[in-house]
């Protein structure tokens, strides 16, 4: 990326030049860049001077050579330091500008000249004066071609939009049940039915008197029921509380397509098959709080929840810790509080494309995992905490755990969830490119070691 002052190596035999490199000096300055010139601008450094002087020009946007009399010290016996340094610009790709002057050559210089006119085409000076005007037009030039480039390259951008599929077909089918009926036979179970109870109570309470185990991955639309199972087929449980003779499969798209309401449907038994492929990896979903939580696992030889910690490995072994329980110093059996990493996920259909989107959040509970009041505080100090690298961490984590063509291998508890996939984020081209190192030079050296995740950077972009 070109900065706001690029910087400008200028290069020459020094003690012979003095006054054309102050001239060069001061065209830089006057035109805003940074002159790097190893008697004005190159502090002393623990490191030989062909060293520094060679990494300059490395690190340098523009590289003007400046041709005089004198061929000048060859520190190895061979080339000069001018030449080394201009060898190292041509090897880096360096933009090169080169003037020539009217002093008398040595043969060694001569030879050096030779090799850069045949090369560049050089702007010959007359004195000082010149040298200032012609390097401060060669410069515009330059820093133009740079910025012009720098505006036209892009860099991905990615969104926290991530691509779903599904199956092409669902199917619908007229609920087939006694509504009086499963309101008064729900005076006998724990949750009683009210003579105002939606269609989609009706029909939990009538699975559950019925005493069918059936995910939760279907919804009710007009008393009708939605779902990607097969109701046709007798051995899908769900189809006994159905009129197997309105069963109807229909394409998908002619479904959301009808109208605004229906669309919202849609998106309700996209986040019903979502909850029921979560439920599988012990990711629960809190309805009041909005949010899928990781719930924890595994127990200790004191009954006691053991942080549960994901693993994986890319390049190198890293973890995930995505539940902490942390028990009352009085009664070391109680939970005092289990931090969760969570996350929201919303459904999209834009440019005739489906997305769910996930933003990472943090969850708190206490007792048998139930929602706590009070962890909000908890919450927010563990987020002012965060920078966005944690969190674009954990966006990367939860896609890649979610991903079953790369976490069953991984994940011996993922079992295949076939109505909904989780595939890859949505990526934009973007410009001009902003490099991230450059923002986090600005950081103190304080927060600059907030900026690291200790977890481990996780880079796990499907392409």
């Amino acid at each position: 990326m070109i900065p706001y002052k690029p910087k400008i190596f200028v290069s020459s035999t020094i003690k012979d030049m003095p006054n054309e490199r102050i001239a060069a000096l001061k065209a830089i300055n006057e035109f805003g860049a940074e002159p790097v010139m190893s008697e004005y601008t190159i502090s002393a450094q623990n490191s030989n001077s062909i060293s520094v002087c060679l990494d300059s020009v490395k690190n340098s946007h523009i590289y003007v050579l400046i041709l005089g009399g004198k061929f000048g010290w060859q520190p190895f016996g061979k080339e000069s330091i001018t030449e080394l340094e201009y060898n190292t610009a041509q090897t880096n790709n360096v933009p090169t500008l080169v003037f020539n002057t009217h002093y008398r050559k040595d043969d060694l210089q001569t030879e050096f000249s030779d090799k850069v006119g045949a090369t560049y085409f050089w702007k010959t000076i007359d004195d000082v004066f010149q040298l200032k005007e012609e390097l401060t037009k060669s410069l515009k030039i330059e820093i133009e071609k740079l910025q012009k480039n720098q505006i036209n390259n892009t860099e991905p951008i990615y969104s926290n939009l991530i691509n779903i599929s599904f199956p092409e077909k669902l199917y619908i089918a007229d609920l087939n049940l006694d509504r009086d009926e499963i309101i008064q036979n729900s005076k006998s179970t724990r949750k009683w039915l009210s003579k105002n109870a939606s269609w989609f109570d009706i029909a939990v309470s009538a699975i559950h008197q019925r005493g069918i185990i059936f995910p939760h991955d279907w919804t009710i639309y007009k008393k009708q029921i939605l779902t990607f199972h097969n109701l046709s087929d007798s051995d899908v449980a769900l189809s006994k509380i159905c009129d197997l003779g309105t069963v109807t499969p229909l394409y998908c798209s002619e479904f959301y397509n009808q109208s605004l309401d229906q669309l919202s449907v849609f998106k309700t038994l996209l986040a019903k098959c979502l909850q029921t492929k979560l439920y599988r990896l012990n990711i629960k979903w809190y309805k009041d709080e909005k949010l899928f939580a990781f719930l924890p696992v595994s127990k200790d030889s004191k009954d006691r929840w053991i942080n549960r910690k994901i693993e994986w490995t890319k390049t190198k072994r890293n973890s995930r810790t995505v539940t902490k329980t942390t028990y009352s110093l009085k009664d070391p059996n109680k939970i005092s509080s289990t931090r969760h990493l969570a996350f929201e996920a919303k459904f999209y259909f834009l440019n005739e494309e489906w997305f769910v989107a996930i933003k990472p959040d943090w969850l708190i509970t206490w007792k048998d995992f139930e929602a706590s009041k009070y962890g909000f505080e908890k919450i927010q100090y563990i987020k002012q905490k965060e920078k966005n690298i944690h969190v674009f961490n954990h966006l990367n984590f939860i896609l890649w755990y979610l991903q079953p063509d790369r976490t069953l291998p991984l994940f011996n508890e993922y079992t295949e969830y076939k109505f909904l996939k989780i595939e890859s984020f949505l990526k934009f081209d973007a410009f001009p490119i902003i490099h991230d190192e450059l923002w986090r030079q600005l950081e103190s050296k304080k927060n600059s070691k907030n900026l690291i995740d200790k977890n481990g950077t996780i880079d796990l972009f499907i392409k």
